[in-house]
């Protein structure tokens, strides 16, 4: 993991053994909230995902 973002999280107050047992999501989201990002959940990520895989799908190709 980012050093940055370990130390983050252990200044949110989480143990090593916490920290670990994150997925990477869950990790993010409380990365966030340290720098005051505050309300973002696994959910709002898996959104972001939604619209990247339909602004892929749906964005006009380049010509070669």
């Amino acid at each position: 993991m980012d050093a940055a973002c370990l130390r983050a999280l252990r200044r949110r107050g989480h143990s090593d053994a916490s920290i670990a047992a994150m997925t990477p999501e869950e990790a993010f989201c409380e990365y966030c909230a340290y720098h005051g990002i505050m309300n973002l959940s696994p959910s709002t990520l898996q959104m972001l995902d939604k619209l990247r895989g339909d602004n892929a799908a749906s964005a006009p190709r380049q010509a070669a």
